[in-house]
């Protein structure tokens, strides 16, 4: 257990928290015209983990299995939709610092239910033997989980983000590698993972609308763009690379 923790932490903890730091520094490096290409690297790299976690998903449902379709479109409508009314609810109810944060919240939630389907896949090559294979995924992993951070950070703007906060939001996108790592050798129904690989990719694409809705403006929408694209090449090529060295597609 101890060994699939630190394997998952190496995947999963570590790189996150280097991107966020690697995206804190840039934030201030770069002047704020590039604010809107980092919000767009930050959104190409959730729009990336959307299609992935769908994908998923449906590959977990069945045509004939309809408990599976209420399972999918259910836990959709509650984590997409329910955000939606719950930020409706609660706007103007809080200053607005708390609202910005509100977004690299959600954000780490969406990316650590990601993670926690990478950590199954870790503990199950490593329980089947396959330690080749198993530091391989732990590599490839933490290249993409590194990006993570841009995610996170660019959701915020300009506004600071505490230390305490950076803290807590590491730890929410980062530790449920761990967590998958140790669950995988239990074997867990196909509708639970249906129900977290859906779950997130409804909070991920209420969170790209909003990132879109936030930035895409008049002056900002070719470096937006150019943005979104990075993300997504990004992502994509990471884990093409992993395809080639190792075979195993993510």
């Amino acid at each position: 257990m101890i060994e699939l923790i630190g394997m998952g932490a190496v995947a999963g903890v570590v790189p996150v928290y280097l991107g966020i730091g690697f995206a804190l520094v840039a934030g201030r490096m770069l002047s704020r015209a590039w604010e809107a290409g980092l919000i767009g690297l930050a959104t190409g790299v959730l729009v990336y983990l959307f299609f992935d976690l769908m994908h998923e998903a449906v590959e977990l449902t069945g045509a004939r299995d309809i408990a599976s379709w209420i399972v999918l479109l259910g836990c959709l409508l509650v984590s997409f939709v329910g955000l939606v009314v719950l930020e409706e609810s609660q706007l103007g109810k809080h200053r607005r610092l708390t609202r910005v944060l509100s977004l690299p919240y959600l954000i780490a939630l969406g990316m650590g239910l990601h993670n926690l389907g990478e950590g199954l896949a870790i503990g199950a090559s490593y329980t089947n033997g396959e330690w080749a294979l198993s530091a391989l995924l732990v590599a490839g992993f933490a290249l993409h989980n590194g990006t993570e951070g841009f995610g996170i950070v660019g959701a915020a703007g300009r506004n600071s983000i505490p230390a305490k906060d950076v803290l807590l939001l590491g730890l929410l996108a980062g530790a449920p590698t761990c967590v998958g790592a140790v669950l995988s050798g239990l074997d867990p129904s196909p509708y639970l993972s249906v129900a977290w690989y859906t779950l997130a990719a409804g909070s991920l694409l209420y969170v790209i609308l909003a990132l879109v809705a936030l930035t895409y403006t008049a002056t900002r929408r070719v470096l937006m763009a150019v943005g979104i694209f990075g993300g997504i090449a990004f992502m994509y090529v990471t884990a093409m690379l992993l395809t080639l060295a190792g075979g195993l597609h993510t």
